[in-house]
């Protein structure tokens, strides 16, 4: 069963990462197609009474919507629910991550694939590095603790940074996270479909720092280390060198409506207008289906999304 629910509470994002989205974005669903928060909130209440302990509001930028920290709050007081997160960009966090901690949230992920002004730029096709690092800092001066940097690493472009961004995490006694890029339809990879593993990640902190591995008690696929001499930690998302398939327990819903088994699933339920009782039965038909597949690695040739910012990263 589903331990772990993946919100998308909006499909707008105020940036046009690489690896997320073509660079003239993607066509925006209107108003009357997003789900309203009432609904989203049905969900959830529905899938933590099946038994989903985790919930990650994501977006596109979920910051970006009007109403977010009511929301949040709202989503905080559900009984049962163990872990409230947020991922997003960290550009709005100067602004929210106080109301946010005072909302009930539990602590943020911030995705930051550059700590050079230029390179952070061109990734994101026009971002700002201070306004990120300003909210990351932000984040940790509200107590939205552990926060987690999110880093996909693109051959070439920013994986010369490994250490920088080591560096950056041992200051601030967070953590950060190396993802292996997906393969997603929307976006434009190099012939070789090229990626860096888990492997030479670490084999260049290992210059530098000693690795100390930790059990993962969070709900997600990453493996962690500690490390030593720190207050901070490296995980890493390995799903193209250590599929992770068979083991995960995550539920997604788009922000339109659609509860996804998986982040590379060509299955999607839509559920708006469903009773709760209809939506758990999805829930579980969901759940089986996934279970059937036996699925050991993630294809992404034919997803129900092009991009990760349709379905919510």
């Amino acid at each position: 069963m589903f331990k772990y629910l993946r919100v998308s509470v909006t499909d707008r994002c105020n940036y046009r990462c690489v690896y997320c989205m073509p660079e003239e974005g993607i066509c925006k669903q209107s108003h009357e197609q997003i789900m309203r928060y009432e609904e989203i909130l049905s969900v959830i209440k529905t899938a933590v009474a099946q038994g989903v302990e985790q919930v990650r509001i994501t977006g596109g930028e979920p910051l970006v919507r009007g109403g977010i920290v009511d929301f949040i709050a709202e989503v905080a007081q559900i009984p049962g629910l163990k872990d409230l997160t947020l991922t997003t960009n960290g550009t709005l966090l100067t602004r929210y991550a106080e109301a946010l901690k005072k909302a009930g949230l539990n602590r943020v992920n911030v995705s930051l694939d550059s700590l050079n002004p230029e390179t952070f730029k061109e990734i994101t096709r026009g971002g700002k590095l201070d306004e990120v690092i300003a909210g990351i800092d932000a984040a940790v001066a509200a107590g939205l603790n552990p926060v987690k940097i999110n880093t996909v690493l693109i051959p070439g472009v920013n994986d010369g940074e490994i250490i920088n961004f080591i560096d950056f995490v041992v200051a601030r006694a967070i953590s950060v996270r190396f993802i292996e890029r997906m393969p997603f339809k929307a976006v434009e990879l190099p012939p070789d479909d090229q990626f860096i593993s888990e492997n030479q990640v670490l084999a260049v902190i290992s210059q530098k720092y000693q690795l100390e591995k930790i059990d993962n008690d969070s709900f997600g696929p990453s493996s962690a280390y500690h490390i030593a001499g720190s207050g901070a930690g490296v995980g890493f998302i390995s799903s193209r060198s250590r599929p992770f398939c068979q083991c995960c327990t995550r539920l997604r819903l788009t922000a339109d409506g659609y509860l996804l088994p998986c982040l590379d699933s060509e299955v999607g339920v839509y559920v708006r207008g469903m009773t709760p009782e209809q939506i758990s039965e999805s829930m579980t038909q969901l759940a089986e289906q996934k279970s059937s597949w036996q699925k050991r690695h993630a294809c992404y040739a034919s997803t129900f999304a092009s991009s990760l910012s349709k379905i919510g990263g």
